[in-house]
């Protein structure tokens, strides 16, 4: 019987392949029925067995599982031209950007061993650590920012109910390609900026 933790990582990894069709040439000038066609096609193409086992698996042994916050995005991703809404606040993309970035440049390298603190530590239930989370969520709550305050909710939710194999709470905010994404993304803003 398959868990949450392989159904999580299979969904996460179709998710990320129904996603990618959206950059193929010439799919955005697709009418919205056409797009659902499309995307449908890939996530069911995703969990079609080859040699044994689905296409998404593969996808899955490469990347390792996705947090939760980069399964929302990517369902954000899927849902948001096949529904027509409009493309999220530059405002809120920017600083789940930043926020991401931030998260990341602290926790790897320290994680890593390159200095005395090591904040993945703090994502085994350390009080001020989740504390802090709390405080992010309801500022971004306030001003107006709910896919940030949506990633760290359901994040920590599924963290206490112990839904991936990772008893670590680092492991369900981020992974190393969401966080390569922010960085990238965070970058190419802030070269955009100093252009202007």
């Amino acid at each position: 019987m398959i868990n949450l933790t392989d159904m999580t990582g299979l969904a996460s990894s179709a998710a990320a392949i129904a996603a990618a069709a959206f950059l193929l040439p010439g799919v955005t000038r697709m009418p919205k029925s056409g797009l659902a066609l499309l995307v449908s096609a890939a996530a069911i193409a995703a969990m079609i067995p080859l040699a044994g086992l689905p296409a998404a698996a593969y996808v899955r042994g490469v990347i390792g599982d996705l947090s939760i916050t980069s399964l929302v995005l990517l369902i954000l991703a899927i849902l948001r031209p096949l529904f027509g809404w409009s493309p999220s606040n530059t405002k809120a993309g920017f600083t789940l950007q930043l926020l991401i970035t931030v998260a990341a440049l602290g926790l790897y390298p320290l994680a890593l061993g390159t200095g005395y603190f090591d904040p993945y530590r703090l994502g085994y239930g350390n009080f001020w650590f989740l504390s802090v989370l709390l405080l992010v969520a309801l500022a971004a709550s306030f001003r107006r920012l709910p896919v940030v305050a949506l990633c760290i909710a359901l994040a920590v939710l599924a963290w206490d109910i112990g839904w991936y194999e990772s008893s670590n709470l680092w492991d369900y905010l981020l992974d190393p390609l969401l966080s390569i994404y922010a960085i990238s993304a965070v970058m190419r803003h802030s070269v955009r900026a100093l252009l202007k």
